[in-house]
């Protein structure tokens, strides 16, 4: 069964119990329970119907897409997720501490481009290049 057959059967059950005691509590109480492991056994379905499947096939990028995310991830594992605090704390005091941007991918497990665009987002002065005054030598 799917999602809409286990809801039709439920609104089905809720309809032959509540004929004649549209408000009794018992009756409403057995309603939300019948709907709730209905939803269950919908997930349950789910989960069999994936697992039955022994040749998962990954769907195609999106149109003008050349990469999957899942791709990238075989890399670098953590590539597309967000940044917390604590990561950002440390890849700052790691990047001043000295270490490169490759060192730094292969530790966060992220891209290179991503470590520098966050450094970068972290502390604009890394981007921007030195510049020498006219008439400082």
């Amino acid at each position: 069964m799917d999602d809409r057959e286990h809801a039709a059967a439920a609104r089905d059950h809720a309809d032959r119990a509540s004929r004649g005691r549209q408000n009794d509590p018992a009756v409403l109480i057995g309603l939300a329970q019948t709907e709730a492991l209905l939803a269950v056994a919908a997930a349950i379905d789910r989960l069999a119907n994936v697992l039955s499947r022994r040749d998962t096939v990954e769907p195609p990028a999106e149109p003008g897409q050349t990469y999957r995310v899942a791709d990238v991830r075989r890399q670098h594992p953590h590539a597309y997720e967000r940044w917390t605090p604590l990561a950002d704390a440390e890849l700052l005091a790691a990047h001043r501490a000295g270490h490169d941007v490759t060192t730094l991918a292969e530790t966060f497990g992220r891209q290179p481009s991503a470590i520098r665009s966050r450094l970068i987002r972290l502390d604009p002065a890394i981007g921007r290049p030195e510049r020498k005054l006219p008439g400082r030598g």
